[in-house]
């Protein structure tokens, strides 16, 4: 049955969207398991796992976020002793950042229950709805990625 709005289609997907993105960030801060850290530091820490040390630049593209951002990050992380710095052998100039024994441990135990417990929100959709969201969801994403890379930097 369509849907009955003076809006357009564009219009109600920027409303929706705005609507979700809030609501997908409370709900992944509620599943942070105890005794763990944010869920963008674990990202960071499973960045390192999955694909080893890497520059403040690297960690920063493959989290989305800014250098201001990925130094924060990166900091506190190293302050509780689950990262660590060192000077770049290929660049002086960079810093390569890598996990610690402990930034380890962390990560494989908390990685896999913060996703499943994320990944629960997922169930109240029907096995159709599921397999139209893998669907959209990356072609969505380049599209972001695509016109975002076409913008100039705010500053």
């Amino acid at each position: 049955m369509p849907r009955k709005t003076s809006r357009s289609r564009s219009e109600e997907l920027v409303a929706l969207f705005t609507e979700l993105g809030p609501a997908w960030g409370a709900w992944i801060n509620a599943c942070t398991p105890a005794g763990s850290v944010s869920y963008v530091r674990m990202r960071l820490l499973n960045a390192l796992h999955t694909d080893g040390a890497q520059t403040m630049t690297q960690l920063a593209q493959a989290l989305g976020v800014t250098q201001r951002r990925i130094t924060a990050l990166v900091d506190a992380l190293d302050e509780d002793g689950l990262v660590e710095r060192r000077p770049n052998p290929a660049d002086g100039r960079s810093t390569v950042v890598s996990l610690t024994r402990g930034g380890t441990a962390l990560q494989k135990l908390a990685w896999d229950e913060y996703r499943t417990d994320i990944s629960r929100a997922f169930n109240d959709l029907s096995p159709e709805q599921q397999e139209q969201l893998i669907e959209i969801t990356p072609v969505l994403t380049e599209a972001l990625r695509r016109h975002t890379a076409n913008r100039p930097t705010p500053q």
